[in-house]
């Protein structure tokens, strides 16, 4: 536990296990160790250690949610409420948690499917209700800003990577790296750390060893997110490590290459799209990078969806 700055939001941390672990670990590394004012560790055993005359306490917490805070919880207010890797079944009590810590905004990121809450609908209800803001970004690497003060002042430290990549262009390798923002798990700064002196010349090659290095469990940090054949959230992080690494070195990235598959076609439909660029062309990992590629381009005005799930360039 430790004091925030007077001028910084107060942030509290729930976690749970080596993923909160590292991700607490890596805030303080970048620099939001000063803005923490307290850190708990939440597990199911916490709850039944509170409740031992019944046996089947997890089951019912979604029933009286504020009757499960934790006893041992320290009551210290606070700006922020970050929830990191909590058993599925303690989501239900994050509402009161945030009511009783006066929290007003709440970061609950979902890294991993069997970790996100059954009751999330429910969950979201009940913070709207009390007025505090939430976010619950799928993966937690594809936050970039928010409307909400806190978690934008998260987001200045952790968040979508952001490199300063030099070239040297005569032998077409990475002459320097500097990591502007860190993946909150810190994945991106151990990237950029292999990527020193690495050739570019072979693109495929180029890839392959970011991917790697990304998800490398031999690595001090790596990415946390779940590898999962329903929602293979670890590889799109990975398409967004790639996509920040790809914009700073001024290669074309999955926006510029989306574009101009839609230019030249004149509209496509946002399936066919990901057919062209995840099946064919190989370009990203998952569709959902498509899904996110074109909503960016509409709200930037880039492109518009028209009737029957087609994009087209702005212009037209």
């Amino acid at each position: 536990m430790s004091d925030a700055m007077d001028d910084d939001p107060k942030i509290y941390v729930l976690y749970s296990g080596p993923f909160g672990e590292q991700m607490v670990n890596n805030f303080a590394r970048t620099g939001l160790g000063g803005s923490i004012v307290c850190i708990y560790e939440f597990e199911p055993e916490t709850i039944e250690r509170d409740h031992p005359e019944d046996p089947d306490v997890l089951r019912k917490i979604w029933e009286e949610p504020d009757k499960y805070v934790p006893k041992d919880l320290p009551p210290v207010e606070c700006d922020l409420l970050v929830v990191l890797g909590i058993h599925p079944l303690l989501g239900d009590v994050v509402p009161s948690i945030a009511k009783t810590l006066k929290a007003k905004a709440v970061l609950y990121p979902l890294d991993d499917r069997e970790r996100i809450p059954e009751g999330l609908r429910t969950i979201q209800d009940d913070l709207d209700k009390v007025g505090i803001y939430h976010e619950f970004p799928r993966p937690f690497c594809i936050i970039e800003q928010s409307e909400n003060e806190f978690i934008d002042f998260l987001c200045r430290k952790v968040g979508r990577p952001r490199f300063d990549i030099r070239l040297d262009e005569t032998n077409r390798v990475i002459r320097d790296v500097e990591v502007v923002r860190d993946t909150p798990c810190g994945s991106a700064r151990i990237v950029a750390e292999k990527l020193m002196y690495l050739s570019y010349d072979d693109e495929a090659d180029f890839k392959e060893k970011i991917m790697t290095e990304h998800n490398n469990e031999g690595n001090e940090n790596y990415c946390l997110a779940s590898m999962d054949p329903i929602e293979p959230l670890m590889q799109e992080a990975g398409d967004v490590l790639v996509e920040a690494i790809y914009e700073a070195c001024g290669f074309p990235t999955v926006k510029d290459l989306l574009l101009e598959e839609v230019e030249e076609r004149g509209e496509l439909t946002v399936d066919e799209l990901k057919e062209i660029l995840v099946n064919e062309r190989k370009l990203c990992e998952v569709p959902r990078t498509v899904n996110r590629t074109v909503e960016r381009l509409v709200e930037a005005g880039k492109l518009i969806m028209k009737e029957g799930g087609k994009v087209a360039p702005a212009a037209l």
